[in-house]
């Protein structure tokens, strides 16, 4: 984490004397904090193939997790204008496999973490001092692991890039601007989890709520 702050911090570095030279461009780092999550939704029936070994799988809960990125907005007719960015994130998931043959019934854990670079392209609209955008985004996982305190042969998928999408409301005072957003992925929970060659994806797809505070220059 501190390796890439420190690039961020380069990268304004040398972008600073061009964002003075074209009043076109402006350039922002961000920062930003999701709260906890404990979605609801229906688990996941595993192993009905060895009843003694039968467990419902679902997701229990997404830790809090933060974010810092840089973006570049890119003016077009008053008051619209285009972004473009670059963003890491870690989140931490707790599932939950609650075997269906023991009475009282045992619940074991596996939590899986994944380090994501996000690019998130949208358009806006600015309006006095609120700003509004929207827009869509791929994300890649550069760095996955998982630990299960009861081993069952779960597996995780190769990386891929996931898309997704976002909307979000902002107020701008000065060079600090303080700013909403939902973001929503088009992948379940789970999907880049396999037992036995059978995908461990639930009904849910990820979203969650982000605040977030920018510094311009």
């Amino acid at each position: 984490m501190k390796k890439l702050i420190a690039c961020l911090l380069f990268v304004m570095e040398i972008l600073h004397p061009v964002t003075a030279q074209n009043k076109f461009y402006n350039f922002s780092l961000i920062l930003g904090m999701s709260p906890k999550q404990t979605p609801v939704q229906s688990p996941l029936i595993m192993n009905r193939q060895d009843p003694v070994n039968e467990f419902l799988f679902n997701l229990d809960q997404v830790e809090k997790n933060y974010t810092i990125g840089l973006r570049t907005n890119i003016r077009f007719s008053q008051p619209f204008f285009g972004t473009l960015g670059l963003e890491y994130n870690r989140q931490l998931q707790h599932y939950s496999m609650l075997f269906t043959h023991m009475k009282p019934e045992a619940s074991h854990e596996l939590m899986v973490s994944n380090d994501k670079i996000t690019l998130p392209v949208g358009v806006g609209v600015r309006l006095h001092k609120i700003e509004i955008t929207s827009g869509l985004q791929m994300s890649y996982n550069i760095h996955s692991e998982m630990k299960q305190d009861l081993p069952m042969g779960i597996e995780m998928k190769d990386p891929r890039i996931e898309m997704g999408w976002y909307t979000g409301v902002g107020m701008a005072l000065g060079r600090t601007s303080f700013g909403v957003r939902y973001q929503s992925s088009m992948n379940r929970y789970g999907d880049n989890l396999v037992m036995h060659q059978k995908p461990m994806g639930l009904a849910s797809v990820p979203g969650n709520v982000r605040f977030t505070v920018a510094f311009s220059f």
